[in-house]
């Protein structure tokens, strides 16, 4: 398996001369790798969370009753009531031990018929086949009265679902969420390593531009050595953090084409009989 994280690291050092990074990053203050500084200061504090928004892992969690958390709230919708069903906390082993970056949808996770013990939809089923059961049955059917509305999932601060309306009934909804890359971006298809490394070189010229420019300027020297032969090389990173907003769109495109997402996209392509 090709590692996305080695292969940024790998091309930066390839492209990147290393006394620059040196002294960017100074690994030898910080009694660790150049790797390690490299990675915690761009590619985890940085690229991590703009390629999340854009790439993570798309992920299904069906609400659980005892995820429940209390709310005092006042609804908006009901004065001096709270949903006793509006937010849900949901714990490391639910998300595969990731945050959660975003919702992109809530669903309802079975298929339910109109027998007596799937009353989700209607407080009513429909009990035998007599003519007027058949008769509301089809006229629900076409008008979607006693439908069950779905509700829309923000997602807050500590991996945190809350639904809106607030919901006074309990129902297993499945919200699909996005998560977040772990350490070593091992949920990243190899279609998106490409765009993936040249981002992470983008940032890692940003991060040695700001970094590094006014101590240029300053003539100041870096490890008893003067840094003119670094001025010219640094003077081309001016344009990095452009480069870096123009690759986050090519990023996206990329993770079009993973697995999970491209499913999910062909899926509401194909019409509903």
């Amino acid at each position: 398996m090709i590692g996305a994280l080695r292969t940024a690291i790998v091309y930066i050092m390839s492209i990147i001369p290393k006394p620059i990074l040196e002294a960017a990053f100074r690994p030898y203050e910080y009694g660790t790798s150049l790797d390690d500084r490299i990675m915690s200061e761009v590619i985890l504090a940085r690229v991590r969370d703009d390629v999340s928004i854009r790439g993570g892992r798309v992920f299904k969690v069906i609400l659980n009753q005892n995820w429940c958390k209390y709310t005092s709230s006042p609804s908006p919708y009901a004065l001096g009531i709270s949903g006793a069903y509006t937010v849900f906390h949901i714990p490391p082993e639910a998300r595969c031990n990731r945050d959660i970056v975003c919702a992109l949808g809530v669903r309802f996770p079975y298929t339910l018929g109109t027998s007596n013990s799937c009353n989700f939809y209607s407080n009513d089923s429909i009990k035998g086949n007599t003519v007027s059961g058949l008769a509301c049955a089809a006229l629900q059917a076409q008008t979607g009265a006693n439908q069950l509305s779905v509700p829309q999932a923000i997602v807050k601060e500590g991996n945190i679902i809350q639904l809106d309306p607030p919901q006074y009934n309990f129902v297993p909804w499945e919200v699909i969420t996005r998560l977040k890359y772990d350490d070593t971006f091992s949920s990243m298809d190899v279609s998106s390593i490409e765009p993936f490394k040249k981002l992470c070189e983008y940032a890692v010229k940003s991060y040695i531009y700001t970094n590094l420019i006014f101590d240029i300027e300053s003539n100041v020297v870096f490890r008893g050595q003067e840094l003119g032969v670094i001025k010219d090389i640094v003077g081309q990173y001016s344009d990095s953090e452009d480069k870096y907003t123009e690759q986050l769109l090519a990023f996206g495109g990329a993770a079009i084409y993973e697995p999970d997402r491209l499913r999910n996209i062909l899926i509401r392509c194909v019409p509903k009989r």
